[in-house]
């Protein structure tokens, strides 16, 4: 029987090795003949299509095309669309050093940064760009006109600024240098025991950005931490790992990736004992905008017990993207792994893609176990330990915000102040923002769009009957009572979200997010459950089920 098995086995061994092998050539074999039908094809096109077509136009249209029906993060990039990898991987880029924003279909300075070209020379929050290089910014899409105005070391180009207060263009000619890039945007004190990290990207500068924050936190004798990953969109893996290293104990799992190349099917384990004490308590911060390496570092420190995790459920982004630089100016960014967080979670959101292009479909789980027992979910982002309901803007607040009447009134009346405090202490702020709004568009409450296409039907079937007149004037009236109801309802809220824009445009971004904290219900659930032993305990323990 032995002897038979010594033969059997060597020749399923060679059978599997030899079907394997079938199998992978006529892989192979399929692969050539697609690849020959679209030279076909793309030969055919170029040779008799009615109009001589752009090489370059059409292929990038083709290679676009082509990606399209792939998973959204696998893209072809070209020059410019370069930027943001670059700022990834390098942590810099070539520019004049100024935050740009866009309302209202204008280009401004949200922020000039220190040591910059742009603010050496003057240059001012709430300064309006009107062209670059003497081309008008409003004739272009605001990414080209971002992209002309950052360039290589050394090379120069032309501001012109309109500065509400000034009647005069201000040009500026600045000279760009290298701007590096922040990728902690806060870092301080909320209370004497709690301090706060906002981390805005996972870029190659993050791991020396957190730790210099931790240690600071640490020298002021902080006992709770709250890491502020919303609207984190992610960025490079290994961030997210250093990150991890500064928290987890040594010898823990923090990731693992899988994918169809050996690289690609990886587990990464802290390597090294946390800078953050295991007896400080972590509250990390996520919301629908936390991706990617937001999400390893969230769902890690949940998987782990090591920390609580706040605010709304996070995008749902597990898949890992390697970039392949096809020449000077051409990369193609693909999907080449997905990722897992500890408990054996991916947590991507489900059909990324369409599935009758998959030969190989993996089924996932949705339910998993933490290291201490607790429930916790994948298949669609990390859920927190706490939800919070974002706090929406009411009715009329919203209006104005959308039609970016706050920073238009801030922007346009920054020059009668000296400083933020002045603006605090101004008890007319609210009543010449309500003169201000008199000049713009009304504003659009629910059914009054409705009410006036009626009218416009109803005059031009009779425009004498004075009932239905009435009638209209009535609602009209109705109208207008309860604007003027939501003014004064709402006045809180607008009030505070003027205070908003003037404290981003005297003290630039962190000025704004430090006056932001002070109503951010998150933040304030979270600061209780830090210094509540108990609560942040149970926190972390698994939720026992009753039978009723």
């Amino acid at each position: 029987m032995k002897s038979r098995l010594r033969v059997i086995l060597p020749i399923i061994i060679t059978i599997a090795i030899t079907s394997f092998a079938i199998t992978q050539s006529s892989f192979y074999r399929q692969i050539a003949q697609s690849q020959r039908l679209i030279n076909q094809v793309y030969n055919q096109i170029f040779s008799t299509y009615v109009h001589e077509l752009d090489p370059e136009a059409f292929t990038k249209a083709s290679i676009n095309a082509i990606t399209q029906n792939l998973d959204p993060y696998t893209t072809f990039l070209v020059e410019d669309e370069q930027h943001t990898i670059n700022i990834l991987t390098k942590g810099e880029y070539g520019g004049v050093g100024i935050q740009l924003g866009y309302r209202n279909k204008t280009m401004s300075v949200v922020a000039p940064m220190d040591g910059g070209p742009a603010k050496e020379a003057g240059m001012m929050s709430g300064d309006v760009i009107l062209k670059v290089d003497n081309e008008d910014v409003k004739k272009i899409s605001f990414n080209d006109a971002a992209a002309k105005i950052r360039g290589k070391k050394g090379t120069k180009v032309k501001l012109s600024v309109k500065r509400f207060g000034d009647d005069d263009i201000i040009e500026f000619n600045l000279i760009r240098s290298q701007i590096s890039v922040k990728d902690v945007t806060y870092s301080g004190l909320l209370s004497n025991k709690i301090g706060y990290i906002r981390l805005n990207r996972f870029s190659r500068n993050t791991a020396n950005e957190m730790s210099s924050s931790i240690v600071k936190m640490l020298n002021n004798d902080a006992k709770s931490i709250i890491i502020d990953l919303r609207d984190n969109p992610g960025g490079l893996m290994d961030a997210a790992i250093s990150i991890l290293d500064m928290i987890i104990d040594k010898d823990k799992p923090l990731v693992s990736t899988k994918g169809r190349t050996k690289n690609s099917n990886r587990t990464f384990y802290s390597r090294q004992s946390p800078l953050i004490p295991s007896d400080m308590k972590v509250a990390i911060l996520i919301n629908q905008g936390s991706a990617s390496a937001s999400e390893i570092v969230a769902g890690a420190i949940q998987d782990l017990d090591r920390g609580i995790i706040l605010g709304q459920k996070s995008y749902g982004k597990g898949l890992v993207q390697s970039a392949f630089q096809l020449d000077d100016k051409r990369a193609i960014k693909i999907t080449t792994a997905r990722y897992y967080v500890p408990s054996g979670r991916f947590i991507q959101k489900q059909d990324y893609i369409d599935e009758k292009f998959i030969i190989n479909k993996t089924e996932e789980d949705s339910v998993f176990k933490t290291i201490g027992g607790r429930i916790v979910l994948g298949n669609g982002g990390i859920t927190p330990d706490s939800l919070v309901k974002p706090e929406l803007m009411q009715i009329l607040s919203t209006q104005y915000w959308r039609n970016g009447y706050f920073y238009s009134y801030a922007q346009e009346n920054k020059y009668k102040y000296n400083s933020f405090n002045e603006v605090k202490n101004d008890n007319k702020l609210l009543n010449d923002f309500q003169i201000f709004i008199k000049d713009k568009d009304p504003i659009a409450l629910p059914g009054r769009k409705e009410l006036e296409s009626f009218a416009l039907k109803v005059e031009s079937l009779d425009s004498s009957n004075m009932i239905v007149k009435k009638a209209i004037e009535s609602l009209n009236k109705f109208y207008f009572v309860e604007e003027n109801k939501l003014k004064v309802k709402e006045s809180n809220d607008i009030l505070q979200m003027l205070h908003l824009e003037f404290s981003g445009l005297f003290d630039g971004p962190v000025g704004r997010l430090k006056q932001a904290l002070k109503d951010d219900r998150t933040i304030q659930l979270a600061m209780k459950i830090l210094t509540d032993d108990l609560m942040y305990d149970n926190s972390l323990k698994p939720k026992i089920l009753t039978k009723n």
